[in-house]
This record gives C-alpha cells, structure tokens and sequence, in this order.
C-alpha cells in the first residue's frame, strides 16, 4: 500500500486536471444535444455526417435518424470513438511516467535499493493506473449525468456506464502494452515520444481505415478500438462480454510480460 499511496500522490495533481477536464467535455457534449436540437441543424448535421469521409465515419458513428434521440446523441457525439484522442493521451503519458521518467531522472537506483520487489513496484504503479482510469471515466459518465439533469432528460444511463467500464478496459490494455514497450528505453524525452506515438498512433490508425478492405481490414478488426463498439452497447443494450474479459485478460498477461522484462532489465544500483 505505502507504494500505491506513494505513486497515488505523485500523479494527483495531472490525473485530477485530467478527471475535471473530462467530466466538463462529457457535461458540455452532452448538453449540445439541446442546443443543435433547438437550432433545428440535427438533419444538417446527419446529412453532413453522412458524406464525411470515413476516418470522420470513425471517429463519430452514423445512425441515422437514432441520433434524433438523447440516446443516439450521446453515442454518436459524446462516447463515440473520438474521445480515445484524450484517453489515449493520458495513458501514455502516465505510462512513460512509471519507468522511464525514473531512469532518466537517475531516481530507480534509489527506488529498488527500497526493501520492495521489482515485481510489487510495478505492480503498485499499474494499479494506479487502473485507479486514474477508473476516476477520469467516472468523472465523464458523471459529466454526462450533470448533462442529463440539466436537459431534463433520463438517458439510458446504465448502458452509458457500461460503455465506460468497456473503455476502462480498453486504456488499461492499451497501457499495459505501452508500459511493456516504455521498458525498452531510458531517456524519458525519447519515451515519452514513443509511446505516446504508439498509443494514439493505434487509436487513428483504426479510425483512419473505417472503409478499408482485405488484409487491412482484417488488421484494423485486431487493434484495441475494435473492441469498444458503443454503438452496440448504447442502442442496442448488449453488454460486451467478450470484449471486455479478452481487455481485461490482456491487460494482465501484458502486466505479467511488463514484470518479466521489468526484473531482467539492466539496472544499476
């Protein structure tokens, strides 16, 4: 625990910013609803939409006239792919942050001469991890309830929460790869670089191949955002099962590579 609260501290501040900065896009996202709604532009917007090419496609969702409901609004504009640009953003460079600034900063030597495995220093930085995501979403879904409440509007709240919990999972697989990655370089200027490249790199990089065919896109259906299909879970009420036990699963087995590679790593102390 004295690691978690430790590392907890350290990273208050940023997650904090973080945590408000998302909850008032969820509030404001969500609230636009009413203003598109009473300027009478939702059909502009649709058809709009609807001749966007396909990376916009991608990032926002079509449905139709779904997205003339509060429902079809918040899948469309407010939990839509899109807001993987920020999360994928603070996973990375939260992860570059849980090694890599150590070894820059000639901090690790200290860290591991510390009575504590490098296994359990890991493991502590990665349920802090887990513990930021969980506040940024729930600070979102929050946003978007304050929203709701705003407008007078009920929503389907529940499948909005269900939504989060999929994404959650989602950035804490996408931060476990990023983490196993970070363990491969030192110089936290250079790490940072990298796996924030990676991390929001896969994000666009399934957004940008929407009307892909063939082989890519079958390597599109294998990256990390193709398991978050709000869409699905939103207007439809399916709850991802699959998807979120092979995150959450993944998630782990990419922990126990990060502690593997993390307990052989050349480091002096």
């Amino acid at each position: 625990m004295m690691l978690i609260r430790q590392h907890a501290r350290r990273e208050a501040a940023s997650t904090l910013i973080w945590a408000v900065a998302l909850g008032f896009v969820g509030f404001i996202t969500t609230y636009l609803w009413r203003v598109v709604l009473d300027s009478g532009s939702l059909n502009v917007l649709e058809e709009t939409l609807e001749a966007a090419p396909g990376m916009v496609k991608a990032m926002i969702g079509t449905g139709g006239l779904a997205q003339l409901g509060v429902d079809g609004w918040v899948q469309a504009y407010v939990l839509a792919n899109w807001i993987a640009v920020p999360y994928a953003i603070f996973t990375a460079l939260f992860v570059a942050g849980m090694v890599t600034r150590e070894m820059d900063q000639r901090s690790m030597e200290f860290l591991l001469s510390l009575p504590v495995s490098r296994a359990r220093l890991l493991v502590a930085r990665w349920l802090v991890l887990l513990g930021s995501l969980f506040l940024l979403h729930l600070a979102h879904l929050t946003g978007i309830r304050i929203g709701l409440a705003v407008l007078g509007e009920a929503g389907s709240l529940g499948r909005y929460a269900v939504a989060e919990a999929n994404s959650l999972l989602l950035y804490l697989f996408l931060g476990s790869l990023l983490l196993a990655v970070s363990l491969f370089i030192d110089d936290y200027g250079t790490g940072a670089g990298a796996v924030l490249g990676l991390g929001v790199g896969l994000m666009l990089g399934y957004m940008a191949t929407g009307e892909s065919t063939g082989v890519l896109q079958r390597l599109r259906s294998a990256l990390p955002l193709a398991f978050y299909d709000v869409h699905a879970i939103v207007m439809q009420g399916d709850v991802p099962w699959g998807h979120m036990a092979f995150l959450g699963g993944g998630a782990l087995l990419l922990l126990a590579l990060s502690v593997w590679l993390f307990e052989r790593k050349q480091i002096a102390v």
